[in-house]
């Protein structure tokens, strides 16, 4: 259930006090001049609720003491009233995000005890991963920045996550540390770096491997091999270097 029972009382009480105040203001003003204006049905719902409201036109109004005293009643126990359904509401409305997120993380952390492989950026590497992964039903989860891109892929099938890439605490949210392997591809080399150093002090027992499109990138990675052994693979150099032998 989405309201809590205080929630439905609150809301009870309040609707309570709106027919009280329709019926109050139209038997006062319907059957006497209690109010500077006549009041059918329609007139006293409309000043209930602009009363309740507290935006007061002013272009209905008591007149006569009787008339008064039941308007200052109706204001009382119906902002009481209001201010207690928008606390009631608001209280399950930010219960309900806490357990979804609750939910949310507890699903994650329940699926990264299941992960073999964490893939973190979107290069064509890793999407062809992913793709063979989803095939030979190897557990893996693929993180992206991109949320656009992440519903599609997950449209597709791939276990896609979209994250602020570049930040430690969201990568610390998937478990890093209980991945056997993660693979990093990532066309940004400086939040590929970002993310390496990141992975190195998270995952220190985790194998990494770090897909690489460029030898300036390779050499940058060489000083990072100074604080973890990282794997660094360059698929365009391994493509050349096997054409070139082919052609020998």
């Amino acid at each position: 259930m989405f309201l809590s029972v205080r929630s439905i009382a609150s809301l009870i009480l309040l609707g309570g006090v709106v027919i009280f105040g329709v019926t109050g203001s139209y038997i006062l003003g319907h059957f006497g001049h209690n109010f500077n204006q006549s009041m059918d049905l329609v007139n006293s719902i409309y000043f209930t609720v602009v009363t309740l409201s507290t935006v007061g036109y002013g272009d209905i109004v008591p007149i006569t003491p009787i008339a008064k005293i039941f308007v200052v009643v109706l204001i009382v126990f119906g902002m009481g009233a209001f201010l207690t359904a928008l606390t009631s509401i608001s209280g399950d409305i930010a219960s309900k995000r806490i357990l979804d997120l609750t939910g949310r993380l507890e699903k994650i952390e329940e699926e990264m005890n299941k992960v073999k492989v964490l893939l973190i950026g979107s290069g064509g590497v890793n999407l062809s991963l992913a793709e063979n992964f989803e095939k030979e039903k190897i557990r893996y989860i693929l993180l992206i920045s991109d949320k656009t891109e992440a519903e599609r892929l997950s449209e597709k099938g791939i276990k896609t996550y979209a994250i602020n890439i570049i930040s430690e605490e969201e990568i610390r949210k998937f478990h890093p540390e209980k991945v056997k392997t993660i693979i990093i591809d990532m066309q940004n080399t400086s939040d590929m770096l970002y993310v390496i150093l990141i992975l190195t002090e998270l995952a220190k027992d985790s194998n990494i491997i770090a897909i690489v499109h460029n030898e300036d990138l390779e050499k940058r990675l060489e000083s990072v091999r100074k604080i973890k052994d990282i794997k660094i693979v360059n698929p365009s150099k391994q493509v050349a270097q096997e054409l070139f032998s082919s052609l020998k």
